[in-house]
């Protein structure tokens, strides 16, 4: 089986086109060839993040032009290789401009870049193009605390604004927890307990404090559930974090940085 039939093959299997015939020919390879079984997985995720990743033309043809430098020189590296690397990019290329136009947005990019990435990629034991995740740093913007200067604020008032602005939130976490024993129903000392409680890694306990939050009726309430979800993205639960997201409204202060987040992931 040459290099074309076999990523035509890869090709076929990532968009479910397979026919019987075509299905068989492919496992009888992957079980001849352990090799091929990395190869595939590797097309299969390129290939799937061409597909979700790219959604335009100009986009498409950005990625065209730097596979096409990866493939220059992956397959023309040395004058020992060109003379057999070289021949096998050409019969790709004349292959591809035989090939039928398909309608799969993602197969418009020759298949002989696609070759080069999933080469380039074993050869070197990475993923060019897997997509990183977001981290919380990124995203998480703290808020000052500002009660010590409403009417007569009192020493604890005072010392948990000083600390939290402070960056030193476990002393904010004290204070805030002595000012919420006198007044337990206050929302802004719930929202600013819970951000202390997720910038010292205790999540669980935000959870509990953001989630009674959004269930209420406060100004805070959208903004605990972008802090929410924000912890969940700080313990890498990705999943948890977008079904959040998607729960914020437009008119929500925090709506634009939710959609950034949520693209990212």
């Amino acid at each position: 089986m040459t290099p074309e039939e076999k990523y035509e093959l890869f090709e076929k299997f990532c968009g479910q086109e397979l026919s019987i015939n075509e299905k068989a020919r492919l496992n009888k390879l992957l079980d001849e060839d352990v090799s091929v079984k990395e190869e595939l997985k590797v097309y299969g995720q390129l290939h799937s993040y061409l597909d979700t990743t790219f959604n335009s033309e100009a986009e498409l043809a950005m990625l065209e032009n730097t596979l096409k430098k990866i493939g220059k020189s992956y397959f023309v590296k040395s004058p020992k290789e060109k003379s057999t690397e070289k021949p096998i990019k050409k019969e790709i290329e004349k292959e591809t401009k035989r090939a039928p136009k398909k309608e799969s947005r993602v197969i418009k990019i020759p298949a002989w870049i696609y070759v080069a990435a999933a080469s380039v990629a074993i050869i070197f034991g990475v993923y060019f193009f897997s997509k990183s995740n977001p981290v919380y740093n990124d995203f998480a913007t703290i808020p000052e605390l500002s009660i010590a200067e409403r009417g007569s604020a009192d020493k604890n008032s005072k010392n948990a604004e000083h600390a939290f602005n402070a960056k030193n939130y476990l002393e904010a976490e004290k204070y805030l927890s002595i000012l919420l024993s006198e007044d337990e129903s206050n929302a802004e000392y719930q929202f600013y307990y819970g951000i202390s409680l997720l910038e010292q890694d205790k999540y669980a306990n935000a959870s509990q404090i953001f989630e009674r939050l959004y269930q209420g009726n406060s100004g805070y309430k959208y903004r605990a559930l972008w802090f929410e979800a924000l912890n969940q993205l700080k313990q890498k639960k990705y999943d948890q974090c977008s079904e959040l997201l998607k729960n914020i409204p437009k008119e929500a202060e925090d709506y634009n940085q939710a959609q950034k987040l949520l693209k990212k992931i």
